[in-house]
């Protein structure tokens, strides 16, 4: 584990031990965010632009990823974990909250698990929407990973 200062502030590297997959760690924002790298990695070669831009339009992004979620809840509501669109939430409520973002090296895919929402499927680890560059290009119910 060591730590690194870039433009996104002090990040730690960690490796997890069962996947062997390593990652820079951070907050940015008062957010949390990972970027999952190769080894050997180069921070240079880190769009911290990129993952800057997000974050910094977080409220914007938000703000589209309820839209997204909302449209799906009215129709298709079993795959957010409803029955039936009778079973609505409320629409001064915020459907999603506490985001962890997620970006990956050398691509502009990238994820955001809201770790809190008002959506069955979301329980007990969140919801993880999945973005490239400025699209939102889909969602994974998480509720039966092992852990996240």
């Amino acid at each position: 584990m060591g730590k690194f200062h870039t433009p996104l502030g002090n990040l730690t590297f960690i490796t997890e031990e069962t996947t062997n997959t390593s990652f820079l760690q951070g907050i940015f924002n008062e957010m949390s965010f990972s970027i999952q790298v190769s080894q050997p990695f180069n921070l240079e070669k880190i769009d911290s632009n990129f993952i800057q831009n997000k974050m910094n339009n977080f409220p914007q992004i938000r703000a589209k990823t309820e839209l997204f979620l909302r449209n799906i809840l009215y129709t298709q509501p079993k795959k957010l974990g409803f029955n039936h669109y009778k079973d609505k939430l409320d629409k001064t409520k915020k459907l999603i909250s506490f985001p962890e973002f997620m970006f990956y090296e050398k691509t502009k895919d990238w994820d955001i698990i809201f770790r809190e929402s008002l959506l069955p499927i979301a329980e007990p680890y969140g919801i993880l929407i999945n973005y490239h560059d400025n699209d939102i290009v889909g969602f994974e119910d998480i509720s039966d990973s092992e852990e996240l």
